[in-house]
């Protein structure tokens, strides 16, 4: 019986060790995210006079991307792949539409944010130090949550940049982040992606980003090394759809995109 209460005790003992050893690992990799992101948004902050200069000022959110994307990649060993990266050419200028995690979504962004595209965010970020600051030196769009003066104004600004700039915008259509304990998932989407691609007249791309589960999850502190799978859908034109038509287009898009994520997304590993 002895053997068998040392046994236990022991097993005890590297259990915590295990875990204590493992909240060491989850932050250290967060600190380093965050020093990715400081350096990246340097490097757009840095750069953002010469971009305007040449009237590419929306490019500064294409090279704080990758930026961040490529120092990640080295520091926290998380890469992207891409499947149907050709479309983003073909459709821009145009509203893009991807799934919505975690804070670890900046990684895919890192690689996937095409040139001449801004971002849609709350305004409350707009004040973070270095990341506010190059977002707004690479004119991105803030909006009040709850404020439908703000939601009209940015649909305005957003179709005349789309229809004069030639940029693209990116939305993440869940409005929030969207995790699920029993696999992957999508919360319910929004229609502020689809009335402005509505207004301005231009296709919306739904992204599609796997579940990333097995890479990061906040909940069981845990966060690996691994590859992230993108796939890029085909362009839903919008010219001839109509407004009454919107809630429609919304709920089948919702639905493309959910099992193209159920099928990229691979079987979750249990931490």
């Amino acid at each position: 019986m002895h053997w068998l209460l040392w046994a236990v005790l022991a097993d005890a003992v590297l259990a915590c060790c295990g875990l204590f050893s493992r909240k060491i690992g989850y932050y250290r990799r967060l600190i380093h995210f965050a020093l990715c992101a400081l350096v990246a948004s340097s490097s757009g902050i840095l750069a953002a006079p010469a971009l305007w200069l040449c009237g590419k000022r929306a490019s500064v959110n294409w090279l704080v991307a990758r930026t961040f994307y490529y120092t990640t990649r080295i520091v926290l060993g998380i890469s992207v792949q891409i499947e149907g990266e050709e479309i983003l050419q073909r459709a821009s200028p145009c509203v893009l539409a991807g799934n919505h995690q975690s804070m670890f979504d900046l990684i895919m962004l890192g690689r996937v944010f095409p040139k001449q595209t801004v971002m849609l965010a709350k305004r409350v970020i707009s004040y973070y130090p270095f990341v506010g600051w190059f977002m707004r030196l690479a004119d991105d769009i803030f909006i009040s949550r709850g404020s439908k003066q703000s939601a009209s104004d940015m649909f305005k600004r957003a179709s005349e940049e789309l229809r004069s700039k030639d940029v693209s915008v990116w939305f993440f259509p869940e409005g929030t982040r969207g995790r699920f304990e029993d696999g992957p998932g999508l919360l319910p989407f929004k229609p502020g992606a689809f009335l402005l691609a509505y207004h301005a007249k231009v296709p919306v791309v739904p992204v599609v980003v796997m579940d990333f589960y097995n890479i990061y999850d906040k909940r069981n502190l845990w966060s690996a090394p691994g590859i992230l799978k993108v796939k890029i859908l085909d362009p839903i034109p919008m010219d001839g759809v109509s407004e009454a038509e919107l809630k429609q287009l919304i709920d089948s898009t919702r639905e493309r995109m959910l099992v193209e994520l159920q099928q990229i997304s691979p079987p979750r590993i249990a931490h």
